[in-house]
């Protein structure tokens, strides 16, 4: 910590020798109004073009997610290059997200430009978030071109960006309801209300299910007909939202208040003839969150962002020998950032950001003496202080863009009571990103980057009972990338018939001290850092139109990932480059749409090979490859102020039987109905 002070003063004076100018500031992604800046004025409607962007960035408004047939945000996810979904089945199974075969723990998820937390495991549940009100889904990997962000942005590996939509005329009403297979139901109704260029909304929806889907359970020569078990979910959320404009759109301020609750059964593993599982999950969430951005002086702007957040989850089991096993975790997060923006030139901006976040953790869990000989006393209310900063300085000229940034993490750890926490840690993490297009006004750009990354223990790896360590070091991992993005035609007038836009890249990510779990007798398992592991990939994506006829197109997208994700821990192991757990070497996705007329059509595909469930690939641990297709229609009709949406689809049409997760089998083929009604007055 005693380093901080020297960090700051330096870089402020090394960003005191540019020239001053004038330059227009990088608008949020979820900063959908106009803001004026050194009489530029921004639209921050939509990031930045992705083909020019220095690092792979796809993204999915309303109308794409429309348009490709997507009703759930892991079906979005599906469709997006280098990414790995973990999904238990079905509607109320926890569904997590790995970018690049390096951990969803590396994977931030931000929901109108806030990153939401969950110190606990690490890793964010995306079941919980509903496409309802959803105005964008972008998944940014590496570092975002936009640095006038909070620090806490930059210190994942990839960031998947929620920005919640936004009523643009007058008051509008929507309603929404949607039935599908075995008894799922999901109602949901908001209003809102825009005046000039400010707005108001309130959010509320609702979603049961029975998610007793079939399934087929082979065992040996013995084939039988089963359904899952213990699976019934109930949950609903209730949101507001609030965006205010004002001196000209120098000044933006964004609110937002959020309430999850939900009770879920969970099922158990299939193995052999059972599926016996009485566990149940409550969990509850609520934050409160404030962003203000503006205009402070000629050249200088400013960002402060404050957010509260609540969590709670009630973990229920049986016991073989009778009675209960009851475990309830309590989080509690308070947030504060504040980032400076200065802007001189039309080449040049620079940023500095701060960000403060103190994190707890309760439990039920009163287990303060050791587990085993050797092993400390778990600690049972955890507390972590963190202060991240980061300078970051953005050049771009005619056809060349440079981004440079130094993040400085600290982070401080405490225990209330029982054994000593884990250390404190300092770390400096630098990345650079590069974009050049070699010709100008043609469509066609070289990007590349590197970013080194920085990971804290969670509070689970670090003193969940019976599970953590409290002698783990951070993990440690650096990220490579170059790749090429192609946008055609290069003539204006000849895209109103066709376009196609391509991007390749290939990367390198290396992990060292990874955090694993290790068996220290037959019951008990330790966190430990073990392991190392290296991917090598490449990324395609594949996405145009083509007009056929007045009212008519087809519209198609594509992506393709091919990733060697192995173990390097030890070169003597005979796990050694053997492909690391859930991964799989090769994933392909696409879809295909027709919009006409008359009803669109979307046909949806998306498929992965074998993956395996342990570094050792024994005998019993390898998932099969599958493949698997969506039909979906919609169509929708126009009465003055009234809107009528009506959308069908049958999911996995031939009815195959695969498993993202080893024993939990996913649905077979469903069908889905909605019925959208909006009203604007």
């Amino acid at each position: 910590m005693r380093k901080t002070p020297t960090l700051i003063v330096f870089l402020l004076s090394v960003a005191s020798v540019a020239p001053a100018q004038t330059l227009q500031t990088q608008a949020d992604s979820c900063m959908k109004r106009e803001i004026v800046l050194d009489s530029v004025r921004v639209i921050g409607s939509m990031p930045g073009n992705s083909l020019s962007s220095t690092s792979p960035s796809q993204q999915m408004d309303a109308e794409s997610m429309l348009h490709r047939g997507v009703g759930t945000l892991t079906e979005a996810l599906r469709h997006v290059s280098g990414v790995t979904v973990r999904d238990y089945g079905g509607a109320g199974g926890i569904k997590s997200v790995s970018v690049r075969g390096i951990g969803s723990k590396y994977t931030g998820v931000m929901i109108d430009g806030l990153t939401v937390s969950d110190t606990q495991t690490g890793e964010v549940d995306l079941s919980r978030f509903s496409l309802t009100n959803m105005g964008l889904v972008l998944l940014v990997i590496g570092d975002d071109d936009n640095i006038f962000q909070p620090a806490r942005n930059f210190i994942t590996a990839a960031t998947l960006q929620l920005c919640s939509a936004e009523p643009v005329h007058g008051l509008e009403l929507k309603a929404q309801v949607e039935g599908g297979s075995w008894g799922t139901l999901k109602p949901s109704l908001s209003v809102g209300r825009a005046w000039g260029s400010n707005s108001a909304s309130i959010l509320a929806d609702y979603l049961r299910s029975d998610n007793d889907y079939p399934f087929v359970l082979h065992n040996v020569s013995q084939t039988t007909y089963e359904r899952r078990q213990n699976s019934q979910l109930r949950d609903g959320h209730v949101e507001g939202n609030l965006h205010l404009v004002w001196a000209g759109g120098q000044q933006q301020l964004q609110g937002k208040a959020y309430y999850y609750d939900t009770d879920r059964h969970l099922p158990g593993q299939v193995h052999l003839y059972t599926q016996d599982s009485s566990e149940r999950l409550r969990e509850r969430t609520a934050f409160g969150q404030l962003r203000w951005i503006g205009r402070v002086a000629d050249y200088w702007s400013v960002q402060v962002n404050a957010r509260m957040n609540w969590a709670m989850s009630a973990d229920r089991q049986a016991e073989l020998s009778g009675g209960e096993r009851n475990e309830t975790y309590w989080q509690r997060e308070y947030y504060g950032s504040a980032a400076v923006n200065w802007h001189p030139t039309g080449l040049f901006q620079w940023n500095y950001s701060v960000d403060y976040m103190l994190n707890n953790l309760n439990s039920t869990l009163t287990t303060t003496q050791g587990q085993a000989p050797g092993v400390p006393p778990i600690a049972s209310h955890p507390l972590r202080h963190t202060i991240l900063q980061a300078l970051s300085v953005r050049w771009k000229s005619r056809n060349v863009k440079v981004i440079g940034r130094l993040l400085q993490s600290n982070y401080i750890n405490k225990v209330d009571e029982g054994a000593a926490s884990t250390g404190n840690a300092h770390r400096f993490s630098p990345s650079l990103n590069v974009s050049w297009q070699p010709i100008s006004n043609v469509p066609f750009y070289v990007r590349g980057f590197y970013k080194d990354l920085f990971r804290m223990p969670t509070f689970n790896e670090a003193y969940y009972y019976h599970l953590g360590s409290t002698g783990l070091k951070p993990e440690r991992a650096s990220q490579w990338n170059i790749g090429m993005t192609v946008g055609l035609p290069c003539k204006q007038e000849e895209a109103t018939k066709w376009n196609l836009r391509l991007t390749a890249d290939a990367y390198l990510v290396n992990v060292k001290d990874k955090i694993i779990a290790v068996p220290y007798n037959m019951f008990v398992w330790r966190m430990m850092n073990l392991s190392k592991s290296r991917t090598l990939g490449f990324d395609v994506t594949l996405s145009g139109s083509y007009r056929l006829a007045v009212g008519q197109s087809l519209e198609w997208t594509a992506n393709y990932t091919l990733q060697a994700a192995v173990n390097r821990s030890n070169p003597k192991a005979s796990s050694y480059d053997w492909q690391i757990p859930y991964t799989p070497r090769n994933t392909l996705a696409g879809t295909l749409t027709w919009m006409n007329p008359w009803i669109n059509l979307v046909v949806s595909a998306d498929g992965m090979d074998e993956r395996w469930t342990t570094l050792e690939h024994a005998n019993g641990t390898r998932l099969g490859g599958y493949a698997q297709m969506d039909v979906s229609a919609w169509k929708t009709w126009h009465w003055t102020k009234t809107e009528v949406t009506v959308r069908a689809a049958v999911l996995n049409v031939t009815n195959r039987q695969y498993e993202i997760v080893k024993r939990y089998p996913m649905p077979g083929r469903s069908w889905r109905l909605s019925l959208i009604i909006s009203v604007n007055n």
